[in-house]
């Protein structure tokens, strides 16, 4: 196949080579490092991906941390808690 063809067949199946290396990186995790610490990367690597779809919008980041945790940017101190 010639590199233009290549390329035709990548753009018109984008999303499904995508998902399949999603899904291959995604089993080498579970195989090599377990369910619990995928699942850590995961969820850390989901919530730096939330940040920085934020950031990308041009809002700051304190905005970010308080949409996350209403109320801990704004530095507003309730008298509750420690």
């Amino acid at each position: 196949m010639k590199k233009p063809e290549i390329q035709r067949l990548i753009r018109l199946n984008f999303f499904k080579i995508l998902g399949a290396l999603l899904g291959l990186i995604a089993a080498v995790l579970f195989l090599t490092l377990g369910f619990w610490r995928t699942m850590l990367i995961l969820l850390l690597t989901g919530g730096g991906a939330a940040a920085g779809a934020f950031l990308d919008r041009g809002q700051k980041l304190a905005d970010v941390v308080d949409h996350i945790f209403p109320g801990s940017a704004s530095g507003e101190d309730d008298g509750e808690g420690f």
